[in-house]
């Protein structure tokens, strides 16, 4: 089965649903890249300061994507369900709404970024110490931030105009320059902090033009109409999207709290383990994202179909499919800990046992994360923005929160670790009880 010949329109099984879906996977782990690339290269090149002071910059960096992220969600399931009811003009112009309104909030985002990063660098616990490293690395991604905003909404956006794989060839190219470009830049011409974010920013730069240009054609099935203001519009694909963006705040604000728990209980040392468990954890939870965002899609269009019965079989197909994922990836984590371990902190045995401990315990949240991640997006999917916040806020702020200021201190690190796991389990919980109340009300 070939896999441009798979349409939004199309009947879906958990075996068409991973086919779909494979070039949003390849392009969320591909994305991943970049993260796992500057890490690596920062902490064998540079050393463990600098290494912790790129993750505590970085999350903050990280709600400014969830920016881009709501944008593109929340947009692509108001135009598939626009495309599911047959009016592409209407979907061509609430396109232009959306890249336009967040291309002129992007730019004024990048400004206050620019000049707040020192107190940024300051608020999330950055020593003095380790702020230089925050400031320098922080101020380049935040010029080039308005594209990698653009780009967190392409994402989601070419899946609904059933070109993922273009997303995918985009993914593959900002990975590949940055890549290239830290080993010029860090490796070779030993920039430091600066040639990692240079290799960053650039890669995202790249990355946002193409989808740009390719919108533009006048071919597409969805391309960019005349700029109408639309407010009703505008609020549903905020609303719609709300749960994207409470994931991304909800990551920078529990990260920065993860790594203050971990200077307090664990030292520096815990700052990079958590460090390490992110990349690896970014990996897998790469595939997750990747089948979620084609899921919202796919509901989007069928729901604007009033098709009941294929929005069903995708719920079903998709929590088949999450939970076999789930599975695998945390017998992964836990089998090969060490090793994954050694890749980032090698260079020192008591790291190394911190990430290894660090890993097989998060791996427990992996059973669950598939398929309250798959939860959120049908539920953004269904247009039901409050449904998909719920469970974006207990799964990734809630919980954590209350897990990360009361179990350290009755089980001290181990407490830290557990905390993933937990949420992922109330989470679960919760998407069980929205979609018995669709049942209850006959909404499926």
């Amino acid at each position: 089965m070939a896999l441009k010949k798979i349409q939004l329109s199309d009947h879906f099984t958990a075996s068409k649903l991973l086919l779909f879906s494979l070039p949003s996977i390849g392009m969320q782990l591909v994305d991943n890249t970049y993260q796992v690339a500057d890490g690596y290269f920062i902490s064998n090149y540079i050393g463990p300061s600098a290494f912790a002071a790129e993750n505590l910059v970085f999350p903050p960096m990280v709600v400014v994507m969830g920016v881009g992220m709501m944008f593109g969600s929340g947009a692509s399931a108001l135009i598939a369900h626009t495309l599911g009811e047959g009016d592409g003009e209407k979907a061509n112009r609430q396109l232009s709404l959306t890249v336009g309104m967040l291309a002129i909030f992007g730019a004024l985002v990048s400004a206050l970024l620019f000049m707040l990063m020192p107190w940024i660098s300051r608020a999330v616990g950055a020593s003095e110490n380790l702020v230089p490293y925050c400031v320098e690395y922080g101020r380049i991604l935040a010029v080039c931030m308005p594209f990698q905003m653009l780009n967190s909404a392409f994402h989601p956006l070419l899946i609904t105009a059933d070109r993922p794989g273009l997303g995918l060839w985009v993914s593959i190219l900002n990975a590949t320059v940055n890549i290239l470009l830290d080993w010029v830049a860090v490796a070779l011409l030993g920039w430091g902090l600066r040639g990692a974010a240079l290799a960053t920013g650039l890669a995202w730069v790249i990355s946002a033009l193409v989808p740009l240009v390719w919108f533009a054609g006048k071919k597409h099935n969805l391309r960019y109409g005349p700029f109408r203001w639309n407010g009703r519009d505008l609020w549903k694909t905020l609303y719609n999207g709300a749960s994207e963006m409470m994931d991304c705040v909800s990551y920078a604000l529990i990260a920065t709290l993860f790594n203050s728990q971990l200077l307090r209980y664990a030292g520096e040392g815990g700052v990079d383990a958590y460090a390490v468990s992110e990349y690896v954890g970014g990996v897998f939870l790469a595939v997750f994202v990747g089948v979620s965002m084609s899921v919202t899609s796919v509901v989007g269009y069928h729901l604007g179909q009033e098709n009941k019965a294929e929005l069903r079989s995708v719920r079903r197909g998709g929590f088949q499919l999450m939970g076999a994922l789930g599975l695998a990836m945390a017998a992964i984590s836990f089998v090969f800990a060490e090793p994954i371990a050694r890749v980032f902190v090698g260079y020192d045995e008591a790291l190394t046992a911190l990430s290894t401990q660090a890993l097989k315990i998060i791996a427990l949240s992996y059973l669950l994360g598939g398929m309250t991640s798959l939860g959120a997006a049908y539920f953004t999917g269904m247009g039901d923005g409050t449904g998909s916040l719920v469970v974006a806020t207990l799964k990734s702020f809630a919980v954590p929160l209350a897990g990360l200021l009361l179990l350290p201190r009755w089980l001290g690190t181990m407490g830290i670790w557990i905390v993933t796991p937990l949420a992922e389990a109330v989470s679960m919980i919760a998407v069980i009880a929205i979609f018995l109340r669709y049942r209850k009300r006959e909404i499926l």
